[in-house]
């Protein structure tokens, strides 16, 4: 009697090791899964994130990085001093070199823009929201160069005889826009960059930025 208890017992022991070891097996697998599958997840998202930073920094050095060229012309005080120690070419010629910055300007500011509607996707809603707010800011700048455009082409004839300092002032005056929205633009550029963890003025190869988050895994939750 002794001895088949034993035996009933030793195989209840064996029964509930054996049950053991398969939940502990199940469990294990499940671990694996649920790891992987949120693996997977993250990697999904950064690829996705990754992909972004890839399309927005070559969209900025096509357009955005060639316009610093232009600075010159952001106040008639840049200008005045520009020409300092650079040959004025006359009242008319200044004007048409005028009107090219402002149109090479529209023209690459409109091509980021569209890049940035139709080929720049992400999944990460804080960067979406600034793509969205960039495309904004950027479709009025356009606007904005396009009125001073046409202020530009309809400047008082009288003007054009005034000396080069004071003929810089009074094209600056006839082409200004109420409610400017380039600082804001601007403004948007600098925090998505922050964002992207990317640095502008240090381009590797033209058309491209340099990446200062070499791992891209980027947190954009902060």
């Amino acid at each position: 009697m002794k001895a088949n208890k034993l035996v009933v017992a030793g195989l209840s022991l064996a029964l509930s090791l054996s049950m053991v070891a398969c939940n502990n097996k199940e469990n294990t697998t499940d671990n694996n899964t649920n790891t992987t599958t949120e693996q997977n997840t993250a990697d999904t998202t950064n690829n996705a994130t990754n992909d972004y930073v890839e399309r927005y920094s070559r969209f900025y050095g096509d357009n955005i990085g060639d316009l610093s060229m232009y600075s010159i012309y952001e106040t008639p005080d840049t200008i005045t001093e520009y020409y300092k120690t650079n040959t004025y070419p006359g009242n008319e010629k200044y004007v048409e070199e005028l009107r090219a910055a402002y149109k090479d300007s529209r023209d690459k500011i409109q091509k980021f823009v569209n890049e940035l509607k139709n080929d720049a996707k992400t999944e990460d809603e804080k960067i979406a929201s600034m793509n969205e707010k960039l495309i904004a800011e950027g479709e009025k700048t356009i606007s904005n160069i396009d009125a001073r455009l046409k202020n530009l082409d309809n400047l008082p004839k009288d003007i054009y005889s005034k000396t080069q300092d004071d003929f810089i002032r009074a094209v600056d005056e006839a082409t200004k826009v109420k409610n400017e929205t380039k600082s804001d633009f601007r403004n948007l550029l600098d925090e998505m960059n922050k964002a992207l963890g990317i640095n502008p003025n240090a381009q590797a190869n033209p058309g491209t930025m340099s990446n200062t988050n070499k791992n891209r895994n980027i947190d954009t939750t902060k």
